[in-house]
């Protein structure tokens, strides 16, 4: 009877070992939960455009803007509002990060 009992406490103790393994080797990845995931989101978008206000306001000018109205950074890109040389309204958007134009 002893060496049963003995068995089943081994079997028991196995069985903890292998499965507290296993969830700690499943947790040992980066941490998938929200706070984690608006952090790095955050920190990606903290970072400063490469495209500055000046550069974006030439780059607008080359793109057919002649007169600007109003220019403002929005997340990833400059929104740059104006008037081409007809004087047409025209609204452009301006990667910050490598002075492309999406519009």
């Amino acid at each position: 009877m002893r060496q049963f009992a003995f068995m089943a406490g081994a079997a028991w103790l196995a069985a903890s070992v292998i499965c507290t393994g296993t969830a700690s080797a499943a947790m040992s990845g980066p941490p998938q939960h929200k706070a984690y995931i608006h952090n790095k989101l955050a920190a990606k978008q903290a970072q400063p455009p490469r495209v500055s206000e000046a550069s974006a306001r030439r780059i607008a000018w080359r793109s057919g803007l002649d007169h600007i109205e109003e220019i403002a950074l929005l997340g990833e890109h400059w929104e740059v509002a104006g008037r081409d040389r007809e004087g047409n309204e025209m609204t452009l958007a301006i990667h910050a990060h490598d002075g492309s134009v999406l519009d």
